[in-house]
């Protein structure tokens, strides 16, 4: 099947359940193999970028390219005279896969955009190139183009209607697009400091015109440097978010109202206004963050995961990394309102300890928003399921039975809505979690509930530590397009398979996963394979599998975690009313897990029963 928009939803999710196959998808799979089999080729490999499509590359680039965004339709391009002025936030929105002409996907494979993990490849691909070619020829000639640019509202977009293999008749239908979205759901600082507690340590705040850009490494992240700091040329982390500001805004709060701990984010060093464009009010835009050069440990682990063996990530690094985040883990959790809903190891980030010449993890990303279907225990990807069928079900009679479902397990429950203004609540914006969370202020039998859910998710860290993996490859879900390695190497590379791990960490890993449904041998069912989503048991031999039967995968699998998750409620509803814990239902098997306290110390005696006698 090839990519589109629409497998976020089609394929990605348990909307899938309603799509059916649909002649599109055979017009889709022929007209690429007829282009592929077509005189229309893409540039030999040897060609040199700066010539394709008969386009020469000035020797100063006017453009650069930093990144794209998972969906493959965001990039973050800026002209070079930004970079050294303050940040704008401007992106370049591509048309979504499905509406490009075969001969765009030949020529520019724009599908490479969605699954490429490596960021410094991503700013080379055929696509990545075409736009910046396009750019230049669009913003050369516009009159004033640096002040109008410089002058536009935080998160405005450069929008490309149409693509064409052509550049030049790509760069007549690129337009600037002014937004005042994103500024107007801005908070104050004096209403931020008005809702939250009066004793926060507050940093210093800052104007955005305090910051020098100098790369967007992240849909979220941006590099700059600030002039009036003692150390001119140093980089730091300006967070921000064009979308949702809510869960930047819920995340400063964790970290003002958290205490230090080694491998925990510092708090911000500052809080980031900006004036708005339209009415004059100063926003928060964001904070700054000390930036660690190391990269995260989701990177790391793709480099190690595309050696032959793992012999370059030692096992004391594995342990110490191991213990670190699970303490940190115990840190967050003994806050009032503190839970971690997200960890995986994009969000961990590696910094140098120059005083014992290590490597240490710390923890990043404390939005509380949740994290993938893959990650997530069942506890709470459950409720996530119904949440989604809930709101975006097609017909109406399936979204008030789902509704009606839900809110015997949370009475509250509303469907959620994207950017909506920040409101001051406890524990961020997850139900599936704020109800665990409910739980533990509830001090009933499901108390512990919410810690042994992230226990979960510790778990399948552990196994990425120490398996040298940076994705689980077990679930349909946004993972399967991050898979650096999708043909596996030759090698084992699924959870909950075994290789590197020593056999004390996997009795405490198959501990920490109770419950987890890959112990029951579900499978995911399709991989990515030739930048397609495919049936995991097709190897290349053959014909490619057709969209359709890519399709009727994902409707079997999340069939039967729709069901799975319709057996939750009413298992959660009937606990909740003061029925008995199914030994093997899944609360049974999640009260099962061990506290994190409990995996800290199985960590500590397995790290010394491992090292090497003195």
């Amino acid at each position: 099947m090839e990519l589109s928009s629409t497998i976020f939803s089609d394929i990605l999710s348990p909307l899938a359940i309603f799509t059916e196959d649909t002649d599109s998808d055979h017009d889709y799979d022929h007209q690429s193999q007829t282009v592929e089999d077509g005189s229309q080729q893409r540039p030999p490999a040897g060609l040199s970028p700066s010539t394709i499509n008969g386009y020469h590359a000035p020797r100063t680039p006017a453009w650069r390219l930093d990144g794209v965004d998972i969906d493959g339709i965001r990039f973050f391009a800026v002209p070079t005279f930004a970079i050294g002025t303050p940040p704008l936030r401007i992106d370049v929105y591509i048309p979504p896969l499905e509406e490009h002409s075969p001969a765009v996907r030949q020529a520019l494979s724009p599908a490479e955009a969605i699954y490429t993990t490596n960021m410094q490849h991503a700013t080379d691909l055929p696509i990545s190139r075409h736009l910046l070619q396009a750019l230049e020829h669009w913003s050369s000639p516009l009159p004033d183009f640096e002040n109008q640019y410089l002058s536009l509202p935080f998160g405005s977009q450069i929008v490309v209607t149409e693509l064409h293999p052509d550049p030049i008749t790509t760069a007549s239908s690129i337009q600037l697009v002014p937004n005042y979205a994103v500024e107007q759901v801005m908070m104050s600082l004096d209403c931020l400091q008005q809702l939250w507690p009066s004793d926060l340590p507050w940093p210093e705040a800052i104007d955005t015109t305090d910051l020098h850009f100098r790369s967007q490494i992240h849909e979220a992240i941006t590099l700059v440097t600030i002039p009036s700091s003692l150390c001119l040329n140093r980089e730091y982390v300006f967070k921000s978010l064009l979308r949702d500001q809510k869960y930047l805004y819920n995340e400063l709060k964790m970290l003002l109202s958290l205490p230090p701990h080694p491998n925990l984010v510092p708090r911000p060093l500052y809080v980031v206004t900006h004036r708005c464009r339209f009415g004059g009010k100063r926003g928060v835009a964001g904070f700054v963050l000390e930036y660690c050069p190391l990269g995260s440990m989701a990177g790391y682990l793709r480099t190690v995961s595309t050696l032959s063996s793992n012999a370059s990530l030692l096992l004391s690094d594995r342990f110490r990394w191991a213990r670190q985040i699970t303490s940190v883990l115990i840190h967050v959790n003994n806050h009032c309102n503190g839970f971690y809903p997200d960890l995986k190891p994009d969000n961990i980030v590696l910094r140098h300890n120059p005083e014992r010449g290590e490597t240490d993890a710390v923890l990043l990303d404390l939005e509380q928003r949740g994290g993938w279907f893959s990650w997530s225990p069942p506890e709470v990807a459950y409720v996530e399921y119904i949440e989604i069928l809930a709101s975006r079900a097609p017909d109406a009679r399936t979204r008030e039975e789902l509704t009606v479902l839900l809110r015997r397990y949370i009475p509250t429950w509303t469907p959620p809505v994207q950017d909506e203004r920040y409101r001051n609540v406890a524990g961020g914006f997850s139900a599936p979690w704020l109800a665990l969370a409910a739980e533990r202020n509830a001090t009933g039998c499901l108390e512990t509930l919410l810690e042994r859910a992230q226990t979960f998710m510790l778990g399948k860290l552990l196994w990425c530590i120490f398996e040298g993996r940076s994705v689980v490859r077990c679930g349909i879900d946004h993972e399967l397009l991050r898979d650096p390695d999708p043909e596996f190497g030759g090698r084992d590379g699924a959870f909950p398979e075994f290789v590197e791990t020593p056999m004390e960490v996997r009795e405490l890993i198959v501990a920490c996963t109770a419950g987890a449904p890959e112990w029951a041998g579900r499978r995911r069912g399709l991989v990515l394979r030739e930048g397609r989503l495919v049936l995991a048991a097709w190897h290349g031999d053959g014909s490619c599998p057709s969209a359709g039967e890519t399709r009727e995968v994902a409707r079997r699998w999340w069939k039967s975690e729709v069901h799975a998750a319709n057996e939750f409620l009413a298992e959660m509803t009937e606990v909740k009313r003061g029925g008995a814990l199914l030994p093997d239902g899944v609360l049974g098997n999640a009260m099962k897990r061990p506290l994190l306290q409990d995996v800290l110390t199985v960590l500590k005696r397995c790290e010394r029963s491992s090292a090497p006698p003195s």
